[in-house]
Formats: structure tokens, sequence, C-alpha cells
């Protein structure tokens, strides 16, 4: 009874139409003030679509960079597996020995399986002394060759097409590297290997420089050379407290423009740029004239809207600026995009469309309120049928034997808890199978929903009664000692056979039941199942006894 009690009280709390009528008449209000103020809607209409043309492309540079360093992380990880685990084979003991033999030559090259592997390049002995950051430990080199030696290998397997980077590399301080784009063995080799160890970022992977041993980033910006304008993301490679070298990503500025230009939605005619975190601007999706696209102080304005978010936007001359921190990447997108180009000649025409769709969602949103209604009254109907014929006997109307158990089991729960008494009645109606047999099983039916209503009527408020077979009932009684529980069982007896029942024209029938009564007062034992089969054996024998009487010994 309780329970029925809290869901009928959640159901008030929770009631579907009143949240279905408090959501629609939300919805109506928002959308008639949203339409007075039309001029407001179309600046934040204006201001979202940029915002968010701008995530979107600043999340896929996002995925894209970060794809990428996800792969630089991974060869970083492998090469130093390899270093704490070198294997030794006929390949890596054969390029140890033309290490060994071509490290005095100006230049080398070492590639031990064509197709399959990319090339170790590497200069002299004498070059790698005469720099500072150089040096070719004899008691690693050739763990360092055998480790870079696998790192080729899986720097030509690897699938680059999809990725953002123009070639990623290895540059080691032992006078060598590994690149997925590798060079011939020529002079210019000494300088691509010079050229990468002379860059800043190879340097500042030092251990005094970068002791986190974390990422870095590098934008090679010189406007007289275009070609060789690159973004390096770069991370070191040590082990055991020793710098082999980097491996490193170059990312093309042409890549970055297409990239940008092909995440740009085909209807934007904005403009979309890169800068680093020296607002050096990167890419765009336009070509630059070669003039800034801010002065110094709008870069100050923008810089300083950035100290207090990772995104934002301002109004400069008649611009609207969007911007957006990257994550992957130390720089900023930035979105430009003029206030006239965004409302020019539009205003008028959006103005009206805007009024007629109001018009056209206020009905659609009234006639979605009326089925919406009816849904929620069908669902609310149809589940309160649903729930009371899977809780309760269509008959009887009392609990069937699934639902009445499981509440009996709660409630004998909650009494052990709180140290309560518990008690069961079991009870059968005497001789109903004569009375089938003698009147029908209409007067059967009868009897049984008259006798349900008896017990129904006989209990207190939080006792619970259920038809757990043809004939049988069961009472649950929570906090009730022994003698209480026979008193109620005492008291449905009385009413039960004190009543004549009108079976048919003429005919009456007086009716009784046996029952039997158990407590956990007895033995301590709280389970249900055990208190009912109890009980039944005491209602066996109230029937032995002669029928209509209350046993609970025995």
């Amino acid at each position: 009874m309780s329970a029925d009690r809290n869901q009928q009280q959640t159901g008030r709390v929770k009631n579907p139409h009143r949240v279905v009528n408090i959501c629609f008449l939300v919805v109506f209000i928002c959308s008639t003030l949203l339409t007075w103020r039309e001029m407001v809607v179309l600046e934040h209409a204006y201001v979202s679509s940029q915002r968010n043309t701008l995530d979107n492309i600043a999340t896929a540079l996002d995925r894209q960079l970060q794809q990428s360093i996800d792969n630089l992380i991974f060869f970083r990880n492998t090469m130093r597996y390899a270093l704490q685990y070198p294997i030794s084979t006929d390949k890596s003991r054969k390029a140890m020995a033309e290490f060994d033999a071509l490290r005095q030559q100006p230049h080398w090259q070492i590639r031990l399986d064509p197709g399959r592997s990319m090339p170790l390049s590497g200069v002299s002995d004498d070059f790698v002394g005469a720099n500072a950051l150089l040096v070719r430990d004899e008691a690693t080199m050739h763990s360092e060759l055998s480790a870079a030696l696998e790192f080729s290998y899986i720097l030509e397997l690897s699938d680059t097409r999809r990725d953002l980077q123009r070639r990623t590399y290895y540059v080691s301080r032992a006078g060598y590297y590994i690149s997925s784009l590798p060079g011939k063995n020529d002079d210019s080799l000494i300088a691509r290997y010079a050229r990468q160890v002379s860059r800043p970022y190879f340097a500042q992977h030092d251990d005094r420089t970068n002791r986190s041993r974390a990422l870095r980033w590098e934008h090679s910006w010189d406007p007289t050379r275009n070609k060789d304008q690159v973004i390096t993301a770069s991370v070191p490679l040590d082990y055991q407290n020793r710098w082999y070298g980097v491996l490193a990503m170059d990312f093309t500025i042409p890549a970055m423009n297409k990239f940008l230009a092909s995440a740009m939605p085909e209807e934007d005619e904005s403009t979309i740029l890169l800068y680093d975190n020296k607002f050096n601007v990167i890419a765009s999706t336009k070509p630059q004239n070669g003039s800034p696209q801010f002065t110094q102080s709008q870069f100050a304005e923008i810089a300083r809207s950035m100290e207090l978010s990772n995104e934002g936007e301002l109004r400069m001359d008649g611009s609207f600026v969007t911007w957006d921190k990257l994550n992957t990447f130390d720089g900023v997108l930035i979105k430009v995009h003029t206030l006239d180009e965004g409302v020019r000649g539009e205003f008028g025409r959006i103005s009206i469309v805007l009024l007629l769709l109001w018009l056209l969602f206020t009905l659609m949103l009234f006639g979605s309120w009326i089925v919406i209604r009816r849904l929620v009254n069908d669902m609310m109907s149809l589940q309160s049928r649903l729930t009371w014929r899977a809780n309760y006997d269509t008959l009887t109307r009392l609990f069937n034997r699934g639902a009445f158990f499981e509440h009996a089991q709660t409630f004998a729960k909650e009494c052990r808890m709180r140290a309560q008494p518990f008690s069961v009645i079991q009870l059968d109606l005497d001789h109903f199978k004569s009375i089938n047999d003698r009147f029908g099983h209409d007067a059967g039916d009868r009897v049984l929903s008259h006798a349900a209503g008896i017990i129904s009527g006989s209990l207190r408020g939080e006792d619970i009664a259920g038809r757990v077979g043809g004939e049988e009932f069961c009472v649950v009684l929570p906090g009730a000692t022994m003698a209480q529980a026979g008193e109620v069982a005492e008291r449905i007896r009385e009413r039960l056979n004190v009543k004549e029942l009108l079976i048919r024209n003429g005919d009456t029938l007086h009716i009784s039941a046996s029952f039997g009564v158990s407590s956990s007062q007895e033995s301590g034992d709280y389970d249900f199942e055990h208190l009912q089969n109890v009980a039944d054996g005491r209602l066996y024998k109230a029937k032995q006894g002669g029928r209509n009487q209350v046993c609970s010994d025995g």
C-alpha cells in the first residue's frame, strides 16, 4: 500500500501533462520574444554562425594535428622500446659493419632493404666532433643504430596519405638522420643534416632547456624564402637519462593553406588565418597581399582578449573577428568577416521570413501540443493499464503472485532492518471446488471477488494481500506480532463466515476459510517464503481440524 502511495505521489510530482504544458508554453514565449527582438536574433545568429564555422575548422585542424602528434609519440615510444630491448640480427649486424666502415667518410648512406626501409644518411666523425651538440658514444652507438633501423622499417610502412605533415624524420646527435623523404647520397646530405641540427627546435630539446621532455612547435618563418616556411613538431628521444636525438614532423605552408580552404564551407566568403604565438601569419584561406591583416593596436586587443579565454569574438573597423586557440598547436585561428557582408541586402527579407517562420512555428507548435497531449493521454492510460495488469489480479483486484511476493520480500527486509515483527497469513476458501461444481465457474468467480473484498476491508493500513493460487490468498503484516496477525485473521474469518452471498435467483451461499499464521517472532526468521510455508502448513492443519478456523501454532 505504501508503495502504491509513493508511486501516486511520484506521479503527481512528475505530471506529464504539466511538463508538456510548461515546455510548450516556454517554447512559445521564447519564440515570441525572439521574434520581437528580431535584430538581436539576426545578430546572434550571425555571431553563432561565425563561431560555429571557426570551431569546426579548429576542431578539424586539431584532430588532424593530433593524429600526426600521436604518430610522432608512437615513433618515440617504439625507438625507446628498441633501445631498451635491442635485437641482433644478420641485417642489424651488417648495418653496424657498414657504419663502422663508412663513418669516416664526409657523407654516407645505409639501406638494407630497398623498398622496405628508409636509408640512414649520415656525416663523418669529424663533422660530429666539430659540433658541441653532437656526440658519438661508442657504448650506445650500436644500440641506437639498431633502434633507428627498426624505426626506418616502420616509417617506410606508415601510410601518410591522410596525414597533414610533409615528412617525418629522426635527427640523431650521433651524426645521422632518417627521413620519410630521403635525399641522395651526395654533398647535399651534409647540408641537410647541418640545417637540421642548426634549427632552433633541435637545441631546444637539450636536457636543461626541455626538462619535461615535452613536444615543441617551431615556425620557420622567412618572407624571402616561401618554400622553406614550415611548422615543425618535435619531441626528444631519450633513454636512461641520455639524449639521443629528435623526432620531428614538418607541416608545409601550402598544405596548411589547402587544409584550411578545404575545411571552409563553400558559401562562406570570410577569411581564415592561422597565426603563431608571435602573431606571424602561417596560413590563410585567401592569398595575402603582403600587408598585415590587423594593426598593432588590433593585435594588442586580440592578445588581451586571448588572455581571458581560449575563444572569443571582436568587432574591428566594420569587420567581425572570431578567434579560437588551438589545443595541439601553440597558435590561434582567426576568422575575419565584414559585417556588411553578413547583412547587406538581406535584413528586410530575413525579417519577413523570420515573421512567417514564427507564424508557421506557432501553428505547428499548437498542433504538436494537441498531438502530444493526446499521445501522453494514450501513453498514461496504456501505462496505467499495463502496470495494473502486471501487478494485480483482474478478478480479485488484489496483488498477483509475482507482485505480492516482490512487495512481501521488500517489507520483510525493512522489518528486519528496523527490528520490527513481521507476520504472514495464508488462507484458503473451504470447499471451493464444490462451489464451482454445483454452481459453475461464474459463481466461483463471484465468491473469489467477494472474499477478496472482505480481506481488503479487514486489513490494517500498512498490510497487503495477494491472490497466490486458485482460491488461496496471502496477507503480509509488517510490524504485526503473532497475536496481532491472529486477530486480523480471525476478523477476516468472522466477516467471511457471517455474510451470505447471493449466487443466483433464490440461491444463497455461506462461505468460510481456513487460516494459517506465522511470524518472525517465533524464530527470528524474516525469510518470507519460509514464513509462508510455515503458515501454509498451519493452514492445512486448520483444514484437518475441521476448517473455518485460524491456526497459529504447530
